[in-house]
């Protein structure tokens, strides 16, 4: 019943969406075990399994799908490292190696997920941006074998995990002056996620934050018009739904770009907004360092 219930699944949505299956299964597995999946012959791995429906713009969570029990210990673990990196815990290289060598070998998407994982550590214990940038593609070379800056609109189809990793590239070409490639990745992730049927859940995740970035880069490139733009789109999705995580840091932005647009009647109460945010959400750093920001850059004493 399992086995029809995922191949039904994933069956309907891409037929439905006319996507065909050399599309969907690119980079994750053959056309004919995507088939052999569709028709209920094979059960495919878990991390197959979620790349498959990700990709249709689905939650892997509306079907029950079984696990073996060494599967489950490495989806255990997996979730502990995505919460420890989220949290900024970068001492978790015992849990990866864990990962690793839980039970049978690492597929292909357990071992893009191990290479995103490293990236982030190294990253966020002040390692070189070109170490970083060597584990990320190798990580995205893994389901994407030409990946490309120049041309990203020709990858029409994307994993949470492809988007979180070309995400975190663009993030480090900009660290390490490549910004025309950073720009453009993040603004083809912006449209791919406004194009694209993405699971609503997954998207707020990271969606806001994009703009994030994108506003700052703006902002230094004297984009300012453009860059209110970002922040305005970045506040409307955050208060839509529900995320809060982003929402001062795009308000201190919007105020910001105001500011850099000799409109500084319209950008102070943005400013003091943003602050009075930091400080509920017990931010009080946050907070000085903005006011002291706008001080320094406009004279203005909040």
């Amino acid at each position: 019943m399992a086995k029809y219930c995922i191949g039904a699944l994933i069956y309907e949505n891409r037929t439905r969406q006319k996507i065909t299956q050399e599309e969907l299964c690119d980079g994750i597995c053959t056309a004919t075990t995507l088939s052999k999946i569709e028709n209920g012959q094979q059960l495919p791995r878990r991390k197959t399994f979620e790349a498959l429906v990700q990709r249709l713009g689905i939650s892997e969570q509306c079907c029950f799908f079984p696990v073996s029990d060494n599967e489950m210990r490495r989806s255990n673990l997996e979730f502990r490292i995505t919460r420890e990196l989220s949290t900024g815990n970068y001492d978790i290289l015992d849990l990866l190696e864990q990962y690793k060598e839980c039970g049978e070998r690492m597929g292909t998407m357990e071992e893009q997920f191990y290479f995103q994982s490293m990236a982030m550590i190294t990253l966020g214990k002040g390692g070189i941006y070109q170490e970083a940038r060597h584990l990320l593609m190798k990580s995205i070379y893994l389901t994407i074998p030409h990946f490309s800056i120049p041309m990203p609109e020709r990858y029409k189809l994307l994993t949470f995990d492809e988007i979180r990793i070309m995400n975190s590239i663009a993030i480090v070409e900009y660290q390490i002056g490549n910004t025309e490639n950073a720009i453009t990745l993040m603004f083809y992730l912006k449209d791919y996620m406004n194009r694209n049927n993405i699971d609503l859940e997954e998207k707020a995740k990271l969606y806001p934050m994009i703009l994030y970035n994108l506003s700052n880069w703006m902002g230094k490139e004297r984009r300012d018009e453009l860059a209110y733009t970002l922040c305005e789109e970045g506040i409307d999705f955050c208060i839509q739904n529900g995320k809060l995580s982003v929402f001062p840091f795009l308000i201190f932005n919007k105020g910001y770009s105001l500011a850099r647009m000799s409109r500084l009647k319209e950008a102070v109460p943005y400013i003091r907004q943003a602050c009075t945010i930091f400080e509920a959400l017990k931010d009080q750093k946050r907070a000085d360092m903005c006011r002291q920001e706008i001080e320094q850059s406009f004279s203005i004493h909040l």
